[in-house]
């Protein structure tokens, strides 16, 4: 999940790609899910148009310890933090995307309605939602994780992710789940009484990427992190709720990029942390358990780069659910 990583035989910084990333004949930018209930989609209310904005992230891998090796290898691990941004410029980031999308939609021949029918509908009198913004960790791989900022479109705002929309539990994410079960029945309700289908987006907006080394029959490990700025695939996507629950979705199947210089990227660990970093590796080879590598990294935007970046990129993540939508249609 996340940025795509590779395990290869070096851990090499990835230099970033630049549009959309190139994809072979046999790859589709856009995975479907129940095309039937998306077809004869035109006439749409947007109920809900959020960004998650990863703020932190872990990278992690650990390494087994090679073929004859005891499963004892060492673990590799990258945090990254990002730093220099304000609430009010993500929010800017966000309500420019959701213009985008609806300048996007009318373009391709959709009719965007009017959201207040849908606000002042009966059916979304308990979809109150939850205020925003709200930041929760959630699960990005298999041992990665990502505090992730959600901001609502001022357009739809309060924040309602819908089911499936958010990948994490625990008592903080309880109250954004039932509000976004409520506003998901609500949101099938009004289809079924009006006829107009109601269309959400979430998009995952990521601002590095991960070279991962390592494996079950691996000696070593090793994290290499790199600034960047990417939709994620898989968790960014668009969903359609027609009436009786009838749902269909979107999901880009490979992330969405852009190149540019967007961080300066500084190293963020204590000399404390370090040192005892270097006393456990000394203890654990004399067990004759491979040593552990922990880095931390801060990632600030070069002046303007991130939201000039962050709006290039939703346009593009924009085009290509929008292009693939109206072929559904």
């Amino acid at each position: 999940m996340g940025i795509r990583k590779a395990a290869t035989g070096f851990a090499v910084a990835i230099s970033l790609v630049s549009a959309v990333p190139a994809l072979s004949k046999q790859s589709e930018p856009v995975k479907v899910t129940s095309a039937a209930n998306i077809k004869g989609t035109q006439r749409v209310t947007i109920g809900q148009f959020t960004i998650g904005f990863l703020i932190e992230r872990k990278d992690s891998t650990k390494a087994g310890g090679g073929l004859m090796g005891s499963g004892f290898g060492g673990r590799s691990t990258v945090r990254s933090t990002l730093a220099g941004y304000t609430q009010a410029e993500l929010q800017e980031i966000v309500d420019a995307a959701y213009g985008d999308l609806v300048s996007q939609l009318t373009a391709a021949g959709f009719e965007v309605a009017d959201r207040a029918p849908l606000d002042s509908h009966p059916a979304m009198a308990r979809a109150q939602g939850e205020p925003g913004p709200k930041e929760m960790t959630t699960i990005t791989g298999r041992d990665d994780k990502a505090k992730v900022l959600f901001i609502a479109a001022s357009q739809t705002a309060p924040l309602r992710l819908m089911p499936g929309d958010v990948a994490a539990s625990g008592f903080g994410a309880m109250g954004l789940i039932m509000s976004g079960s409520q506003a998901a029945l609500g949101f099938s309700n009004y289809a079924k009484d009006t006829g107009t289908r109601v269309l959400n987006v979430v998009y995952y907006l990521d601002f590095a990427k991960s070279e991962e080394y390592g494996g079950w029959f691996r000696n070593s490990s090793a994290v290499n992190v790199e600034g960047g700025l990417a939709m994620m695939e898989t968790q960014s996507k668009l969903s359609i709720i027609g009436p009786n629950n009838k749902t269909g979705s979107l999901a880009l199947a490979e992330p969405v990029a852009i190149g540019g210089n967007f961080f300066r990227k500084a190293d963020s660990m204590g000399s404390g942390e370090k040192v005892s970093n270097a006393l456990g590796n000394a203890i654990g080879l004399l067990g004759g358990v491979g040593t552990n590598s922990s880095k931390k990294f801060t990632f600030t935007p070069e002046p303007g780069a991130y939201s000039a970046g962050a709006r290039q990129l939703a346009t593009e993540a924009n085009q290509v659910l929008v292009s693939k939508l109206a072929t559904l249609r």
